[in-house]
């Protein structure tokens, strides 16, 4: 009789033992496959996907910077006439601060726009892990799939950037600009440097003496 239980036991115990051997394979398997659902829900987020978020803040941004150029174009323009300076050196030297200026502002905002499109992939990467994550602990892959989905929509979603800051101040906040600014504000001028197309791709150039 003894023997019998014995044997029993030792029976069940492989049952035991074989049942979660069993579990234990549809677990991996489970998990296998929600994995390859998320990974392809974010399947999109490539490179490429990145640098045209990059593109889009300069898209944002460069007409923008044309504006704000324009407005100091013309009121360095003023001011250089008012003074009866057109053809110094002074205007040379505003001109080339103008310039100056114009070029540190457009590697701004190429540097931001890298910036943001990085944050993004961070984010990205972040919530696919946390979604991995969870599916090792719930092995469900019905419900990561449908998470990934979800979420890899909410980025996919054109960015919303704000404003471009003021990117010409450290001209505005010279002595002979700031006392204009404060009185006048000229529309345009006659003879100024060649202005912005915003369409065109690139700012001009400001060279001194061009005025």
């Amino acid at each position: 009789m003894s023997f019998a239980i014995v044997d029993l036991l030792k029976g069940g115990g492989n049952d035991y033992a074989k049942i979660a051997q069993q579990q234990e394979q549809q677990r991996k398997q489970s998990i296998t496959r929600g994995t390859a659902d998320i990974n392809q829900a974010f399947s999109g987020f490539t490179p490429s996907f990145y640098q045209q978020r990059a593109q889009a803040y300069q898209d944002f941004a460069m007409p923008q910077l044309a504006r704000q150029y324009e407005t100091n174009r013309n009121q360095v323009g003023f001011n250089l006439a008012n003074r009866g300076a057109l053809s110094s050196s002074a205007a040379s030297k505003q001109w080339s601060n103008l310039a100056r200026d114009l070029g540190q502002a457009k590697q701004t905002i190429a540097d931001q726009g890298i910036g943001q499109a990085e944050q993004l992939k961070q984010g990205v990467e972040g919530q696919r892990q946390t979604l991995i994550n969870q599916l090792y602990q719930g092995a469900d892959p019905a419900n990561a799939g449908a998470s990934a989905v979800q979420v890899a929509a909410g980025y996919q979603q054109p960015s919303t950037f704000a404003p471009l800051g003021n990117m010409f101040a450290n001209l505005a906040n010279q002595y002979y600009l700031s006392q204009l600014i404060n009185s006048y504000r000229p529309s345009s001028y006659v003879q100024a440097p060649p202005t912005y197309n915003a369409g065109a791709g690139a700012l001009p150039p400001v060279s001194g003496g061009s005025y």
